[in-house]
């Protein structure tokens, strides 16, 4: 007698049907069963699912804070190219005030009897010291807009990188490629250093 006989001489009806004396599949799992078996044994796919959901999300985090300084420098280049334009406009208002006192003095000059306005030569000498201020100014204010303008590209191009190395991810989940997912981490090291160059200005 064989021993499938033997247990199933042992065995009740019902006691058969629910254990079933088959080769176990995931057909003769209970769905409990089942689901117990797949969360204490998981694969290589859910690690992966892990590794990215962890890698993404840091890789979120900078990607704002790139976007952010982004912002910041681009509104700041605005502002500081405004302020070149008052002070050119300034310094254009103090050489027409020196020209036109410089003309006034001259007038006065050839004129019969007129002697020199010693007053009128100190405001000269003085809207030539102002308009020559302001165009210092102006000329500081050009610069910072154009440094601030240079920190704005390089936090652009780390929000970039930061942006594809996040749909690397997500595509790595979604295809279950562990190859993507190290792709999308390397390019999000890039944009990190990108990120980092932008507050620092390696290059």
């Amino acid at each position: 007698m064989s021993n499938r006989s033997v247990r199933n001489r042992g065995l009740g009806g019902a006691a058969r049907d629910r254990y079933p004396l088959g080769p176990m599949g995931r057909e003769q799992l209970e769905p409990q069963e089942l689901v117990e078996r797949e969360t204490l044994e998981p694969g290589g796919s859910r690690r992966l699912t892990t590794r990215v959901a962890v890698t993404a999300a840091v890789l979120a985090v900078l990607a704002s804070i790139s976007s952010l300084q982004a912002e910041r420098t681009a509104a700041e280049s605005i502002l500081q190219k405004n302020e070149a334009v008052l002070w050119q406009s300034r310094a254009s208002d103090e050489w027409a005030y020196r020209q036109a006192k410089s003309i006034k003095l001259h007038l006065q000059e050839l004129a019969p009897g007129g002697s020199p306005d010693a007053d009128t030569r100190h405001d000269i000498a003085a809207s030539e010291e102002r308009a020559r201020a302001a165009e210092e100014r102006r000329d500081e204010a050009n610069r910072q807009a154009a440094e601030r303008f240079e920190q704005h590209h390089r936090f652009a191009v780390g929000t970039s990188l930061l942006q594809i190395a996040i749909v690397l991810e997500t595509i790595a989940v979604v295809l279950d490629r562990g190859g993507l997912w190290y792709g999308g981490l390397l390019i999000g090291a890039a944009g990190t250093l990108a990120l980092s160059n932008g507050f620092i200005g390696f290059f």
